[in-house]
C-alpha cells in the first residue's frame, strides 16, 4: 500500500515537473503558431474578398500629365481608398467572428521537441479577438527598373488575439501588410496627392 502511494506521488510529481518544463515552450509555440496562422488567414481572406469584389480596386488613382505626356502627379481617391479599407476590415472581422481563424497544432509540436514535431493528436486552438481589427493605408513609390516607378498601396491589418488551447490562454498581436494595388509609371517619379489632403512626395 505504501509503495503504491509512493509510486503515485512520484508519478504525480513527475507530471507536475514535466508540465512546468514544457508549459513555457508550449506557450511560445502556441503564440508563434497563432500569429502565423492569423497572418495567413488575413492574407487569404483579403485575396478572396478582392477576387469576389474586384470593383473595389477600380478608380483608386487619377493620373495627371504634363504637356509632354509624362505623368506629373497621381491623385488618390480618398473615398475609394476608405471604402476599400472599410470593406476589407469588416470582412475580416466577420470572418474571425465565424471562427475561420481557428486552427490546430499537433501535440508533438507543442512539446517543442524536434523528434515529435508534427506528430501526435491535434490540439484545437480557438482564436478569440481581444480588440477590433485595425487597419491603415500605406502608399509609396518604389523603383521598378530603369526610368520606371511603381506606386504601391498596402493595407496593414493588426489585431490583438487570445489563443485558447488545453486550458492555457496565450495573448499575441498579429499584423500583416498586404499589397492591394500597384501602378507602374514610366518616367520620373511623380508627386502623389490624396484628394482633400496636402501633398506627400
Amino acid at each position: 500500500m505504501i509503495c503504491a502511494l509512493l509510486l503515485a506521488a512520484l508519478l504525480l510529481f513527475s507530471l507536475v515537473k514535466l508540465e512546468q518544463k514544457i508549459r513555457p515552450v508550449a506557450r511560445a509555440m502556441a503564440e508563434y503558431a497563432c500569429r502565423e496562422q492569423a497572418v495567413r488567414w488575413m492574407q487569404t481572406a483579403v485575396a478572396d474578398c478582392l477576387q469576389n469584389a474586384p470593383e473595389l480596386l477600380e478608380d483608386l488613382y487619377t493620373l495627371q500629365y504634363d504637356e509632354a505626356g509624362q505623368v506629373q502627379s497621381v491623385v488618390g481617391d480618398t473615398a475609394r481608398l476608405t471604402l476599400l479599407q472599410y470593406t476589407l476590415e469588416s470582412d475580416l472581422t466577420r470572418s474571425m467572428g465565424e471562427g475561420k481563424a481557428d486552427f490546430a497544432i499537433p501535440l508533438g509540436t507543442l512539446l517543442g521537441l524536434q523528434l515529435f514535431s508534427g506528430r501526435g493528436p491535434d490540439i484545437a486552438v480557438k482564436v478569440i479577438p481581444l480588440s477590433h481589427i485595425e487597419s491603415r493605408v500605406e502608399t509609396g513609390f518604389v523603383s521598378a527598373g530603369v526610368n520606371q516607378t511603381k506606386l504601391q498601396t498596402d493595407l496593414v491589418f493588426s489585431v490583438q488575439l487570445c489563443a485558447v488551447l488545453a486550458g492555457m490562454q496565450v495573448e499575441t498581436t498579429a499584423e500583416s501588410g498586404i499589397c492591394v494595388a500597384q501602378l507602374l509609371i514610366v518616367g520620373d517619379t511623380p508627386q502623389f496627392y490624396l484628394e482633400g489632403a496636402d501633398s506627400s512626395g
